[in-house]
């Protein structure tokens, strides 16, 4: 009996362990079952701080990319600081040049120096039909001096000039040399206008001043009696002077220009010179009698010229 009672017992505990276990097989594959459904739900949240995780490592290599980037920026901007400082000095320098130059343009003085041909025209008389006269008075000189310059408006300046002259002209009558020189000082008030700076035209009016003048005249000769007359003429040139100046240069190097030059007188040269048809008597011309008629005479000069303006 009690052996019966033993198995039963037995049996009773093995169902029961048996019932046990199923039951706590059931919950665990439940649970199981639960977390599977709820893992798709729970997934992107764990991708995201996946992505997260995997985005802050990206950043900080994206940073320990960019520290090592980060002195170029710094060195670049201190290469910048530097240039910046050179280029500001060479464009204060361009500009201080560029102000010099304009300055230097504005107002100048130089020197010039000029070699003229002067020719005598527009005499009352038709000297060139006269047997006894050989031509008009022709003949050579030169001039130098200072010039000046004043900035009106870009490219137009006002240029006066202040020149010392010297021009010996001659021809003859009658078979002997007649020489005319004077001393001037010129002083051309001229316009000049800067075409492609490198040329320049230039035109205005010029006044003239005589200092000295003197007329050289060969003494006559007369081989048949033997003697020789000294002619009493003498005349001076008129003390003052008026005439028109018109020309153009060219720019040789930086200072330095060649320049061609007309001048026509418009006053006569000698005014009131007498001939033997206006005084009987020789004794009243008083060194101011001349065989040829000068009344009408005026100058007219050829220029060409070296100028350099230093300031």
């Amino acid at each position: 009996m009690k052996k019966l009672w033993t198995i039963l017992a037995s049996s009773l505990m093995l169902a029961s362990v048996s019932f046990a276990q199923d039951d706590f097989d059931s919950e665990y594959y439940d649970q199981a079952e639960e977390q599977v459904a709820e893992q798709p739900e729970e997934q992107p949240a764990d991708q995201e701080q996946a992505s997260e995780q995997a985005e802050e490592p990206a950043e900080q290599t994206a940073d320990a990319e960019e520290a090592p980037s980060a002195p170029a920026p710094a060195q670049y901007q201190a290469q910048t600081n530097v240039q910046e400082p050179e280029q500001a000095n060479v464009q204060n320098d361009d500009y201080a040049q560029e102000g010099a130059s304009r300055q230097q343009s504005s107002f100048g003085v130089g020197v010039r120096f000029a070699f003229d041909y002067a020719r005598m025209y527009g005499f009352k008389e038709d000297l060139e039909n006269d047997s006894d006269i050989d031509g008009t008075p022709s003949g050579f000189g030169y001039e130098g001096g200072l010039m000046f310059r004043i900035q009106m408006i870009p490219n137009l300046y006002f240029a006066p000039e202040a020149n010392f002259a010297y021009v010996s002209t001659s021809h003859k009558f009658r078979e002997h040399k007649r020489k005319y020189n004077s001393m001037d000082l010129e002083i051309p008030l001229l316009m000049r206008g800067v075409v492609a700076d490198k040329f320049y035209v230039t035109g205005g009016a010029q006044f003239n001043f005589t200092l000295s003048s003197k007329v050289d005249i060969e003494d006559i000769e007369n081989r048949t009696l033997d003697i020789v007359a000294t002619s009493p003429e003498g005349f001076d040139q008129a003390t003052f002077g008026f005439g028109i100046v018109a020309g153009a240069g060219f720019n040789i190097v930086q200072g330095l220009f060649i320049d061609l030059r007309y001048y026509m007188g418009i006053t006569e040269l000698y005014p009131d010179v007498i001939t033997p048809e206006d005084v009987e008597n020789l004794s009243e011309a008083k060194g101011n009698f001349s065989q040829i008629d000068m009344a009408g005479a005026r100058m007219m000069k050829f220029k060409i010229g070296l100028s350099y303006w230093f300031i």
